[in-house]
């Protein structure tokens, strides 16, 4: 499953990720995919704050495995599954002990930052998202 993934990121789980039945929250692997989006995101398209557009989470669904508990680190598993003029579709999946407990796809629209509207991304951004693809 590892050759699925061009990119990876890991994240430390926290006490405070699990809920009342002693696992990690849907709430917290929500939070843990938008971690790898934001690393895949920004390893082409450089820091937010640095970017010309802005990018909004236009659409996520998230597949929920296995039960996952504290303590474990989370290995974060990307790929771009599309390149659009103004879009990218981000695929995921998390692993802790070698373990797939959660796959995810999720859509990101990059905006105009004046207008709010989506605007087509640079080329240089097309080809870095098509190579993690």
């Amino acid at each position: 499953m590892s050759a699925d993934f061009p990119f990876w990121t890991e994240e430390k789980l926290r006490i405070q990720d699990t809920d009342l039945n002693g696992h990690v929250n849907n709430a917290s692997i929500a939070a843990l995919c938008e971690a790898g989006r934001g690393e895949i995101i920004s390893a082409v398209a450089g820091i937010p704050r640095e970017r010309p557009l802005a990018s909004a989470l236009r659409r996520v669904t998230i597949d929920y495995l296995a039960e996952v508990h504290y303590p474990g680190v989370v290995r974060i598993g990307c790929r771009i599954a599309k390149v659009g003029n103004t879009s990218i579709t981000i695929a995921q999946s998390l692993f802790e002990g070698g373990r797939c407990f959660a796959t995810a796809e999720s859509v990101i629209v990059f905006t105009d930052r004046t207008t709010r509207r989506p605007a087509p991304m640079p080329e240089a951004w097309r080809e870095g998202f098509a190579r993690l693809g």
